[in-house]
């Protein structure tokens, strides 16, 4: 059974979040006390 979910993102969009997410956050360096919100600035493209 699957479970119904928004329709904010599609398949590819919610792939293509989680690849970026995983590629800024593991990033040792600039990692290293990094805000939320600048993390998701670097997501959104705009840092």
């Amino acid at each position: 059974m699957e479970k119904s979910r928004g329709s904010s993102f599609n398949q590819q969009e919610d792939e293509l979040l989680c690849c970026v997410y995983l590629e800024i956050s593991q990033d040792p360096i600039s990692n290293n006390n990094q805000s939320v919100g600048k993390l998701w600035k670097k997501i959104d493209g705009e840092g």
